[in-house]
């Protein structure tokens, strides 16, 4: 017999979705204060919070918060993901055509005159971060902001953490609920999957706080 269920009904019934996001710990922005710090924001470009095929006003609402925290930490090295596709990515096998073009610039609200960018082809920048960032294990702590925490944030989390850890480096890997969103679809829950994506990251070592203050 097939079994199915409903996302929204799931997420209604466990009743843990925002108090998990909302009871995190802040962290103190004077432990992050310094240039061993990394600050990414993640794929905040036009095509996921302004228009295209996965453009989602949703994802759009964290970029107050990601413009507080780039002025809370003006010593923090800063960088920009950005999805950056061309017509013939073999990511649109899966994916709905986006990021070509101008839906990869990004958002006005953020963007950074002279920040450091890291292009990328695929959901997880990893590869092209270790590219013009190699030298991850002399930073304290990478703060992963932006979208969408289950996809691009989290794949960048666990990958930054693992490697981190492979070499024993010391840094810390950090994701504030309030600076991480998602997208909200009839076969896409926003809430359960965020809640989904943070507790994963926890498990994997991942530092998960709410806001900086």
């Amino acid at each position: 017999m097939k079994v199915s269920f409903d996302e929204r009904e799931l997420s209604g019934a466990l009743l843990c979705g925002q108090i998990e996001v909302n009871n995190k710990p802040t962290l103190m922005r004077k432990t992050l204060a310094g240039k061993k710090t990394m600050l990414i924001v993640v794929d905040m470009v036009k095509g996921f919070c302004e228009s295209g095929a996965l453009g989602s006003e949703r994802c759009k609402r964290i970029a107050p918060e990601i413009k507080r925290m780039l002025a809370l930490l003006p010593e923090a090295e800063k960088v920009f993901v950005r999805d950056y596709h061309t017509e013939q990515s073999v990511e649109f096998t899966y994916f709905p055509p986006h990021c070509v073009g101008e839906e990869s610039e990004i958002i006005d609200e953020l963007f950074v005159p002279g920040c450091v960018e890291v292009k990328k082809n695929s959901t997880n920048a990893f590869v092209q971060l270790l590219g013009v960032r190699g030298n991850l294990l002399d930073y304290d702590t990478v703060i992963i902001t932006g979208v969408c925490t289950d996809i691009c944030v989290m794949q960048l989390a666990q990958s930054v953490r693992a490697y981190i850890s492979e070499f024993n480096g010391a840094g810390n890997v950090v994701v504030l609920t309030d600076a991480v969103e998602t997208y909200d679809s009839p076969t896409h829950n926003a809430d359960l999957y965020n809640m989904t994506a943070i507790k994963l990251m926890e498990q994997s070592g991942v530092l998960v706080f709410k806001r900086l203050v």
